[in-house]
This record gives structure tokens, sequence and C-alpha cells, in this order.
């Protein structure tokens, strides 16, 4: 009888390779689909430590392809169900799990791992991720999953591309005043118009975390409806296209978990040698469930990069544009949307995106100052060649960027 847990993975690495693998710290981010792979095969490989986090509650829709959960879980907290199923795979693996935001998660939580694993199902939580992975130089490994599709890219800070290198997939559709709009048949021709609407109004997409924007662009959907004697639609319809709610298969979370996991055992197991193959991880692969053709991308990294390029974003403007004028120039040149803009310049806060905010108390002067601020030239704040600071305070993005003024004879803005 094998006394040994690890005996036929041991045989792959060795010794060395599973001393490895039993003294590192993953955090995982997203107990979902691919998550709940993810987790269930780090806890079998002997992985020393996982630090689960998901914000996001059990329900029956989880349970086709979300093995970590039984219908007596529905109601309660994923990360710490994932939590306790992680540690009855193998009791030796130290667990700890948080039911928040990553964005309320203390700094010292994500210095304290050695990787990350994004198995996340909405974009600003990737990109806040990502920031982190750059700035504390932790690799990182992410991935998803739509129906038969699915993909992973594989982030070593410094070396390849991370997540914001390159827009695959980091900005939301944009379709703006289509067919939709003029001739809608469907409910959710109709929630694509009030998610319009709503950017029009307030300058950027809605939160699928905000109840104040999902129950605008609900109104906004209902009105547009009338119009057309269009029904069926609900607060569930707008939730689930504000959230991005796709459609799921167990089979490809499966392929997708596996390959993360083999990614982060590459990672992880630098310097060991299997069979005399040097293990090299993955930039991006794309996975096609139809066909069950997986291929690679040979991403390389950006130079201009706002996260993990340049220090700083070079952006030239017109003196005599607006404030607010040049923040929506700023997010074109990005690929990545801001989420909630903040503009600072030697500790003062020229402009803030306010209403992405809600539940934040900002005095009534205060409002009225950077409201006054949107209309003002550039020109009023900064000088030529001058050094500017910009934050996201949903995303956790921050950057530098050098203003540039052009002639305004010779053009609008570059």
């Amino acid at each position: 009888m094998d006394e040994d847990r690890y005996d036929r993975q041991r045989r792959i690495w060795g010794e060395k390779g599973q001393a490895r693998l039993q003294e590192v710290k993953i955090l995982i981010a997203g107990a979902g689909g691919v998550g709940s792979e993810i987790i269930k095969n780090l806890a079998l490989l002997g992985i020393g430590s996982l630090t689960i986090i998901d914000m996001d509650l059990i329900e029956l829709s989880n349970l086709n392809r979300q093995l970590l959960f039984r219908k007596e879980d529905i109601g309660k907290y994923k990360a710490e169900i994932a939590s306790k199923m992680a540690q009855e795979f193998n009791e030796e693996v130290k667990v700890q799990f948080f039911n928040k935001k990553l964005q309320d998660i203390p700094i010292e939580i994500y210095k304290d791992v050695d990787l990350f694993i994004s198995a996340l199902d909405n974009i600003p939580a990737r990109i806040f991720l990502n920031q982190k992975a750059v700035l504390l130089k932790k690799p990182m490994i992410d991935g998803g999953s739509e129906g038969f599709y699915g993909h992973v890219q594989v982030v070593l800070p410094q070396i390849t591309p991370c997540l914001l290198c390159h827009d695959i997939w980091s900005r939301s559709e944009e379709k703006f005043k289509c067919t939709y709009a003029v001739y809608p048949r469907t409910p959710l021709d109709c929630v694509l118009e009030g998610r319009d609407r709503f950017y029009l109004e307030f300058h950027h997409l809605p939160d699928s975390e905000n109840e104040e924007d999902l129950e605008r662009v609900y109104e906004y959907a209902v009105a547009h409806a009338k119009k057309y004697d269009i029904t069926g639609i609900s607060l569930n319809t707008v939730k689930d296209f504000v959230k991005g709610t796709v459609a799921a298969l167990v089979t490809t979370n499966a392929v997708i978990g596996a390959v993360m996991t083999n990614e982060c055992l590459k990672t992880l197991l630098k310097g060991v040698s299997v069979e005399d193959t040097e293990l090299v991880p993955l930039r991006y692969y794309q996975f096609n469930g139809l066909t069950e053709a997986g291929w690679s991308i040979p991403l390389e990294r950006n130079k201009d990069c706002p996260v993990c390029g340049i220090k700083q974003l070079d952006v030239q403007v017109p003196p005599s544009i607006p404030l607010l004028q040049f923040i929506q120039h700023l997010e074109r040149q990005l690929t990545f949307e801001l989420k909630a803009p903040l503009l600072l310049k030697e500790g003062v806060i020229l402009y803030r995106d306010v209403s992405a905010l809600k539940g934040k108390a900002i005095p009534l002067s205060e409002l009225n100052r950077l409201k006054e601020n949107e209309v003002k030239s550039v020109s009023e704040f900064f000088n030529d060649s001058e050094s500017l600071f910009l934050q996201d305070e949903i995303l956790g993005i921050e950057l530098w960027i050098n203003i540039k003024f052009t002639n305004q004879d010779q053009g609008g803005l570059a």
C-alpha cells in the first residue's frame, strides 16, 4: 500500500519540486466555475497555503458547474464553502478566505503570497488584480470561459505582457445608438438602450455592484420598451447584462481550470527540470471546445502600456479644451475604460467622477467646485509639459500623465 499522498506527482518533478509546492502561498480571486476547478486542483497537489477571495453568495444556477457547492450551501458565501471543501480534499493545506471585494482586502495579504490566480467574472476586478500583480511583482495566471470557449493568460511582471498591454478583452463592447435603439425587438435591446442612456448621462458605464446604477438602467429600459410595446424586462435582466452573466459549461471550466493550474505549476517550478524539458509558461492561450482546438498567441509586451510599460503617458491636447473633454480624450488612449477617474495636482483634486461614487459623502461646496472645473480649460490648471497624477477609485489604477500642448490652429486632439 502506498503511504505517500504525493507519490505519483513526485515522480514527475522530484523531491525538490514537491517541497517547493508545499511551501508556496497562492491567492485565488474568484471561486466560481473556473475557480472551483483550480481550488480543487491546488488542494490535491498539496500547495502549502491558499487564500480564497470571493464576495458572491451561492445560487442554484451555480450547481451545474461549480463542483465545490451543494444544494444545502445555497445562500452561503462561495469563499467560505470553497475553503471548507479545500481542506476536506487535503487537510495538509492551510486555507483562509475573505467574503469581500478585492479592493477591500488589506495590502498585507497581497504581499504575503507568492502568486495570484485570477478566476474573476468582471473586468474591473481583473484590472485591479493586474495592477497589484505588476506593482508587487507577483506572477498572475488569469483565465475565463464562456460556453465552449476559454482563454488563459500568464502575467510575469516585466517579462510577459500584463492584461492591459493589449485590449483583447479589457474594453467593454461599444454599441451605442445602433439598430437596437431605433428598431428594438427584444427586452435585451431595451436594456442596451438603457445602458447607453446611462452612459450619456453619467459618462461611465453602470457598475454591476451598484444598486442605484442598476435601477436607473432599468428605468431607462422600461421607458424605451413602452414606446415599442415590448414586455418582459426585469431588474434581473438588467443585472445579468450589466454584470456580464454569460453562458457557462462545466467541461470548458474544467479544461481552462486545468490549463491555469498547469501554468501555475510551470511558474512555481521554475528551475525544476521535467524529463529534461524546461518549463516555460504560456503567454496567451485560447480554447475552442467545439473543435477541441487550443492555440497559443505569442503576445509581446507593449512598451506604452500605462500599467507595466512606461512610467508616464504622454498626452497631446490643445490648451483651450475643457478639463472634462481632456478626461474623455485620455480614456480613448487607454486599453481599458476608466470607471471613477480622479485627477490630482500637488495633492489638490481637480476632477473627480462623483457619479460613480454613490455612498461617499462629498461636501456640496466641493461638488460645486469640481463641477466648475469641468468647463475650465486645461491651461488654467497646467503648463505645457507638466506632469499630473490620475487614479481610478474603483479600478485601483494609478498613472502619471505628461501633458503637452499643441498649436490649436494645427488641428484638435492628437
